[in-house]
């Protein structure tokens, strides 16, 4: 009882001394404020509009453009402050005017937004029907074309003979970054398809960007190198996830928090790869939940689908790739069981509702293997709907893998010659609908440096066979999930991996007249030098959040 007691008094003093700091502040100079005061009778009285983003729950919101003839847009709405009577017009446009008024007001030096850099989705026109307070979401796009670098401010001003304006919400100010390209010095690989995956609760995207692959005249070593280029035409961003809601019962896409700080700082981590030419994509696996990509229901892919649309729209991603691994089909009680149309449809949707961005798919084990059979996938010729498809097998624990769905690799050829033939361990069949330039057949991941598997290249000669007797259809190059130079078993694999696959990979990369050299661009972003080993650089853009 003393407690409770003590407690009460302490809540009186407490407002007592409240009271008595109010009453002194009445006495000194007013503070100029709007926000948290009550307002008067008047506008309570009356409806008031205000407009907002979508991804801003204040008047201010921002988004980025690059330099030259880039876009991008924002979801618009307008809301009431109270339901509409009646059916309201509202009208939104650009008002170059009030950047002047803003920056006296803030002392900022933001730049002119022109007015024709913006255009409004239905001719800035917005309705909200009778009974309801918030309108529907229209678009707002900003180019880029004859805009310097520099920060821009884009107010948008609402104007209706049926409302009336809010004091605060009456106008939304866009701040539009515009930025220079990151431009590199080395040309992207233009015969090569590479494929590289980052580990976003282990590196920063950035990793990717560092590759340079020369060819070199090993016969005449005082000439230039033959070309140098830079590597990672796609680079998959993990980890997210399907997961799931059991209050709702919904297929949640689930962004970890590493993946999400990436993408939230993607033009310090995601727009130097696409200034260079790099499509970079999300890659969704399970989440060992039950559920995944093989037992959706219709409303649940309709729903996760628009998930996806949004993300990548939000972040300015440029597809994404489904790797249907770790999902726990089987594992978690209550949950569906596996079936052979869910991951067919949703693949389906996907591409519907995204026909401008990039979808690929990572073949591996039961989740893919009846893709080629459309009596099972109800109907749907999955391939159809994809850019690439390619092998998701990419384990340490065993060789380089050749996966031969349309069944080219003649063994007794190989045997005939005296060579070995591509280890193929995983049977797969066609997915209907791919052609076979659009597959790749095989994925290297980074083997420790002890690794029997590395140290006698079995798998990386039979790619050589492969290439060799022409059973190879294309140039994509699949790699496991990137890493630095990481001191102890990884040491020096980061570029020996690749290296060593473009020699066995390239058709003069075995005649011993050149070489395929991998050299690490360093620069300011990422380098953890050690200054007792000259050269070496360890936990190269290891995340720094």
């Amino acid at each position: 009882m003393k407690r409770n007691y003590d407690i009460k008094q302490g809540i009186f003093v407490f407002l007592m001394a409240m009271g008595a700091l109010f009453l002194a502040s009445c006495e000194a100079d007013p503070v100029d404020t709007t926000r948290g005061e009550l307002p008067d009778k008047e506008p309570l009285e009356n409806t008031y509009v205000s407009v907002r983003s979508q991804f801003s729950p204040v008047e201010r919101s921002v988004v980025y453009l690059m330099e030259g003839t880039g876009t991008t847009s924002d979801p618009m709405y307008c809301r009431l402050n109270r339901p509409a009577e009646k059916n309201l017009n509202i009208q939104t446009a650009p008002d170059e005017s009030q950047v002047e008024i803003y920056n006296t007001k803030y002392g900022t030096d933001f730049l002119t937004m022109p007015a024709a850099n913006i255009q409004i989705a239905d001719d800035g026109q917005i309705s909200i029907t009778a009974g309801e307070r918030i309108s529907e979401k229209i678009k707002v796009t900003f180019k880029a074309d004859g805009l310097e670098a520099g920060k821009y401010l884009a107010p948008i001003v609402v104007s209706s003979d049926d409302v009336t304006m809010s004091d605060e919400g009456g106008i939304l100010y866009y701040v539009v970054k515009v930025r220079k390209p990151e431009v590199g010095d080395y040309e992207l690989d233009p015969v090569n398809t590479t494929v590289f995956y980052v580990n976003t609760s282990d590196y920063s995207p950035l990793l990717a960007d560092v590759w340079v692959i020369t060819k070199e005249d090993l016969m005449n070593p005082s000439v230039p190198n033959l070309w140098e280029r830079t590597y990672g035409n796609i680079v998959n961003l993990r980890v997210v996830q399907i997961g799931y809601d059991e209050a709702t019962e919904r297929a949640m896409l689930v962004l970890n928090s590493d993946i999400r700080y990436v993408l939230e700082h993607a033009d310090l981590h995601i727009r130097p790869l696409q200034d260079k030419g790099r499509k970079v994509c999300l890659s969704i696996e399970g989440g060992n939940t039950g559920l995944g990509f093989c037992n959706l229901t219709d409303a649940q892919i309709t729903d996760f689908v628009a998930q996806v649309k949004g993300c990548l729209e939000t972040y300015g991603l440029d597809g994404v790739n489904l790797f249907d691994r770790n999902a726990g089909y089987g594992d978690v009680e209550g949950m569906p069981a596996m079936n052979t149309t869910s991951y067919p449809k949703l693949i389906k949707a996907l591409r519907e509702a995204m026909p401008d961005k990039l979808l690929t798919l990572a073949d591996y084990e039961e989740p893919t293997e009846y893709f080629w059979d459309t009596d099972a996938t109800g109907g749907i010729e999955v391939g159809k709907y994809l850019d690439y498809a390619w092998s998701g097998y990419m384990s340490e624990d065993e060789d380089v893998q050749i996966l031969d769905p349309w069944g080219r690799i003649d063994q007794s050829e190989g045997e005939m010659n005296g060579m070995m033939f591509p280890v193929n361990n995983h049977l797969r069949k066609p997915i209907a609908g791919l052609e076979q330039s659009q597959y790749g057949a095989f994925a290297v991941p980074f083997y420790s440096a002890t690794s029997s598997f590395n140290l006698n290249m079995i798998g990386l000669m039979n790619l050589w066979v492969w290439r060799m007797l022409g059973w190879s259809s294309n140039n994509i190059l699949m790699f496991g999930d990137l890493i630095t130079n990481i001191q102890g078993e990884y040491e020096g694999q980061w570029n020996n991996i690749i290296s060593t696959t473009l020699m066995v990979y390239e058709p003069d990369g075995m005649d011993g007249m050149y070489g395929y050299g991998v050299y690490i661009s360093h620069n300011s972003n990422g380098n953890v030098f050690d200054p007792n080993t000259v050269g070496l650089y360890y936990g190269d853009y290891s995340k720094n959040w």
